[in-house]
């Protein structure tokens, strides 16, 4: 399988996909996109590419982006603190700017992320009796 033979096959699985996913048939997709049902079916089953204007047409009619259609969608970015991220977006904007200030004033009083063990002079105390 050449290179252009690759791109048009997983160019109509990703196609074939997003309409699957939209619950359209063929026939209303093709009708959408301005474009024959035996073209559409020919695009999605990678025995043919197509143009530039009517890659626009079925992403249009797909909702999506051209970008999705050709390179793929990007897979979702799984936060790194999923709770702190909620309990972030969840602020209106005066609270998420003063949860930021306070946020950067408790990272100056952390140790460095590469001495996690370590603790800042001011942050040390003795043990209480000691």
């Amino acid at each position: 399988m050449g290179f252009d033979a690759a791109v048009n096959s997983a160019v109509g699985r990703r196609l074939r996909c997003r309409r699957e996913d939209l619950s359209l048939t063929r026939e209303k997709l093709a009708e959408y996109a301005d474009i024959s049902v035996q073209f559409l079916a020919d695009i999605e089953t990678g025995r043919k590419g197509m143009t530039v204007q009517t890659l626009r047409k079925l992403a249009l009619a797909l909702h999506c982006s051209a970008d999705d259609l050709v390179f793929g969608s990007a897979p979702e970015e799984v936060p790194k603190f999923p709770a702190l991220e909620a309990r972030l977006d969840s602020l209106t904007p005066a609270q998420a700017d003063l949860a930021t200030e306070i946020l950067t004033l408790v990272q100056k009083a952390l140790p460095p992320a590469d001495q996690p063990d370590a603790l800042p002079d001011d942050a040390r105390s003795s043990p209480a009796g000691g």
